[in-house]
């Protein structure tokens, strides 16, 4: 079967399969959210983006199901000033949890915010926009596994942004680092723990490396999104986490709506 690129139900399986096998991680214990990419340029502007990811799948204890929600919203009150939140949520439950193979049910969440500046370097009277930017945030959660913990995590992200009426592109070098605190082993043996390599896991905010690149697609209001993010870790970890967040989405901006209505 040949299988046509150019053309949207072309690619729409493979993008499935492609979130499906991404969503099919079991134990670790960090992952990279989603990155609110706002993409603002004016006073007023503002924007909200619902994504996520998920799947369904067989592993060697049985059946498992993983869904990934992110939610996000910015605003800018000033010229050159953007204000952003975000809300993640995870969920991987298995049939069976074994965890020496790493077959545990993992919960978490995330709610974080940010301030922020843009700097638009070109605009024109067709919509085409080039803006650089720049955020920095805060945010807290938890993570329920084989064992729990809280957490909370500092962000800043640069990035680079280009808008036409209709398609987008974004590339942000987010820089994230986590700080792990509450540890509670749920339970396991502290040789677990130890094989795991969380004894020291609360001992000090590990550092993580995000490029994140964002592709939309649509008119104008509302397009459709595709977010591929990488996580490098710029530490020494004993730990697992996942590298990869990659997600579909919706994104609407509000002020692109309320022109057409005029």
């Amino acid at each position: 079967m040949q299988i046509n690129l150019t053309k949207p139900a072309s690619i729409l399986p493979i993008l499935v399969l492609l979130l499906i096998s991404i969503s099919s991680c079991n134990r670790y214990y960090y992952q990279p959210n989603a990155v609110n990419a706002p993409m603002l340029s004016n006073r007023n502007d503002a924007k909200i983006l619902v994504s996520g990811n998920g799947g369904v799948g067989t592993s060697s204890s049985g059946d498992y199901s993983s869904e990934v929600i992110n939610l996000q919203a910015s605003y800018s009150p000033l010229k050159y000033v953007g204000l952003m939140g975000n809300y993640a949520n995870y969920r991987y439950d298995t049939y069976e949890e074994v965890p020496e193979d790493g077959e545990v049910d993992a919960h978490a969440n995330l709610l974080e915010g940010g301030i922020g500046g843009y700097y638009p370097i070109i605009l024109n009277e067709k919509g085409f926009k080039l803006v650089a930017d720049t955020y920095v945030g805060y945010g807290a959660g938890k993570l329920n596994s084989d064992v729990k913990m809280n957490f909370d995590r500092i962000f800043i992200q640069p990035g680079i942004n280009l808008t036409t009426p209709f398609f987008d592109a974004g590339f942000v070098a987010r820089i994230s680092g986590i700080k792990y605190s509450d540890f509670n082993s749920n339970g396991m043996l502290q040789f677990y723990v130890e094989q795991q390599g969380l004894q020291d896991i609360t001992s000090k905010r590990h550092f993580f490396f995000e490029p994140a690149i964002t592709l939309r697609g649509g008119y104008k209001f509302v397009k459709g999104q595709l977010q591929v993010v990488r996580s490098a870790s710029l530490n020494n970890l004993d730990w697992k986490y996942n590298d990869t967040m990659f997600t579909l989405g919706l994104f609407i901006s509000i002020e692109e709506f309320f022109k057409l209505k005029k």
